[in-house]
């Protein structure tokens, strides 16, 4: 496979400075929601791109498979902000599991 950087999500907004501080918890929730409909946003576009392979004389299960899991792993990395703890969170592994498949994978971004 071969080694792609990964994307990180950077809003692209400013954080607001509420003027009431009674106002504090609004701001709070509008930057959460403009957080998540990047996260999500970034999660349609990782729909897109997922290719079903046709199965034939040239399928290769093991490849696939490969293919699916490096998937994931960079969706959840690319989610997370590059953070293998949080990643391996969202993926159900440990942190133990998730650092060596990315060794095994290629996965590491220099």
């Amino acid at each position: 496979m071969s080694s792609q950087s990964l994307r990180t999500i950077e809003p692209s907004f400013q954080t607001f400075q509420p003027v009431d501080p009674g106002s504090r918890l609004l701001h709070e929730k509008i930057e959460n929601l403009n957080l998540l409909v990047h996260s999500l946003s970034a999660a349609v576009g990782d729909l897109e791109q997922i290719e079903v392979p046709s199965i034939g004389d040239n399928f290769n299960f093991y490849n696939e498979v490969e293919r699916f899991e490096t998937h994931l792993i960079r969706s959840a990395l690319r989610l997370t902000g590059g953070s293998q703890i949080k990643a391996a969170r969202l993926l159900k592994l440990k942190a133990t599991t998730l650092n060596a498949k990315i060794k095994t994978l290629g996965l590491l971004v220099k």
